[in-house]
């Protein structure tokens, strides 16, 4: 049977004290989600937050060919590299 696309929305909430690494993250983290089938990208970001305080400030989405392809990017030496950098953002 085959798998249906699936999609991952992305909820980013960045370490506005370190734009450098979330801007570095960013430039590796979309390649790799390229090189496991992710396309058809979609930003969008927080342009007002009308309620509260410290919200999302962008969301991205991303069309995989499958949910076992996210997680295979998710186990893949690719990915967990960037756990460190990541952790700054």
């Amino acid at each position: 049977m085959a798998e249906n696309k699936t999609f991952l929305i992305i909820n980013a909430v960045p370490n506005t004290e370190d734009i450098p690494s979330f801007q570095s993250y960013l430039s590796q983290i979309v390649g790799i989600f390229i090189k496991f089938g992710g396309s058809n990208m979609q930003r969008f970001k927080t342009m007002e937050q009308i309620m509260g305080n410290g919200g999302i400030k962008a969301i991205a989405v991303f069309e995989f060919p499958s949910a076992q392809s996210i997680k295979d990017m998710y186990a893949s030496d690719d990915f967990n590299a960037l756990n460190e950098l990541r952790k700054r953002i």
